[in-house]
């Protein structure tokens, strides 16, 4: 291990957990105090400041011997980051900022941080809630279904939260993971499920865990990389979703779209009107969601597009689309030639969980989409170069 390499990634996982505790502190849970704006600035300029350094002390780290291509395109890619950040705000640079240099870190602390800080929002929220602290937010749908949010802003939060959660700790704990770890992960992911009434999330992790116990009491010999089959989906998951998503909106039959729709929440029709009211642009538009009101009600004129495709097509533009389709290319490729099994089954069920969720490129959300940043390192590395070493 680069122990020059471990001292880096420690710092970066210091910002990243003080970053993405409040992040999901602010964007999921059904609080608000004071000076939450200023402080959410504060940190995105620190989450700045800290980048920067990092990445001069990456480069000194490597005595400036660094791969040109990836310098040069890591400052075109920031700076189309920063001109699309006019449609977006300052958190949008951060993130990005986080993303690319994600890449020169060992990415099994990057999912021990992520594991840590979502684990105490989960745990704390959900207790807080249960002590009549945090207030429930009661949301009525569009479908005018009533559901529980267990102390979070929105009823999805916490099952998209423990559906990341869900794949970090199987992917992080691999070969090691126990018959106990596995049946408390169903059955958090159940009691979230029994009560937020979450489909999608539910089942994505229930099947992963699934395929886990199985490959445990195989004593870990299944390998579905050797099959080019299995190879193809995973390596083109993404695009294979967004076009099966894009199948399913418009070359179904009518009768056939309605009841998936209805059975989506509305979600597929929400994309339609999203295209029909605002339209693709090269690099992208300012768009303000109608969503839910302050008495938890679908407004009026509910126009969010839940979808993280169609969110980033139409928000970020059709070039940022593009590449960034190119980069989850290049890290599903990256985790099938390093024979990463759990890592791959997890990027595809988040290509699936993505056709009808928002959280794809959310750092706070997922750490997943740090793995963009490999593609900027400085220095190539294998995602768990660490474990490798060790």
């Amino acid at each position: 291990m680069d122990l020059k390499k471990k001292e880096l990634t420690n710092f970066f996982c210091i910002v990243y957990f003080i970053w993405g505790l409040f992040q999901q502190i602010q964007n999921t849970v059904n609080i608000k105090f004071k000076f939450e704006e200023s402080i959410g600035q504060i940190l995105n300029v620190f989450l700045l400041v800290s980048m920067f350094f990092l990445l001069l002390l990456v480069m000194k780290n490597q005595n400036f011997e660094v791969r040109i291509w990836n310098i040069i395109s890591l400052i075109l890619f920031f700076g189309l980051i920063i001109y699309l950040s006019k449609n977006q705000n300052f958190t949008f640079i951060a993130t990005y900022a986080l993303i690319l240099m994600a890449g020169n870190f060992y990415f099994e602390d990057i999912l021990k941080t992520f594991l840590i800080f979502t684990a105490i929002i989960l745990i704390s929220t959900i207790f807080l809630f249960k002590l009549g602290r945090i207030p429930n937010a009661i949301v009525v749908g569009q479908y005018l279904r009533v559901r529980s949010s267990l102390g979070f802003g929105y009823y999805t939060y916490s099952a998209q939260l423990l559906f990341y959660f869900t794949l970090a700790y199987l992917v992080f704990r691999k070969q090691k993971i126990t018959y106990v770890e596995l049946i408390i992960l169903e059955a958090a992911n159940y009691f979230i499920y029994y009560s937020t009434n979450t489909r999608n999330p539910y089942i994505l992790s229930t099947l992963f865990i699934l395929f886990v116990l199985v490959d445990k009491i195989f004593k870990f010999k299944l390998d579905i990389l050797r099959f080019k089959l299995v190879k193809f989906i995973i390596l083109f998951a993404f695009p294979i979703c967004f076009i099966v998503l894009n199948v399913l909106m418009f070359w179904i039959p009518k009768s056939l779209f309605y009841t998936l729709n209805e059975a989506l929440s509305g979600r597929l029709a929400l994309n339609i009107s999203g295209l029909q009211m605002w339209g693709v642009k090269l690099l992208g538009q300012k768009i303000d969601f109608e969503a839910i009101n302050v008495n938890g009600m679908a407004t009026q004129y509910y126009n969010f597009v839940d979808s993280s495709y169609f969110q980033t097509l139409l928000v970020s533009g059709c070039l940022f689309f593009i590449i960034i389709m190119i980069l989850l290319i290049y890290i599903c490729n990256k985790s099938i030639k390093e024979h990463e099994q759990y890592l791959g089954i997890a990027l595809f069920l988040i290509a699936i969980h993505s056709m009808f969720d928002p959280q794809l490129l959310l750092p706070w959300y997922s750490p997943f989409c740090l793995l963009l940043g490999q593609f900027f390192a400085v220095h190539d590395s294998s995602i768990f170069e660490k474990t490798i070493q060790e």
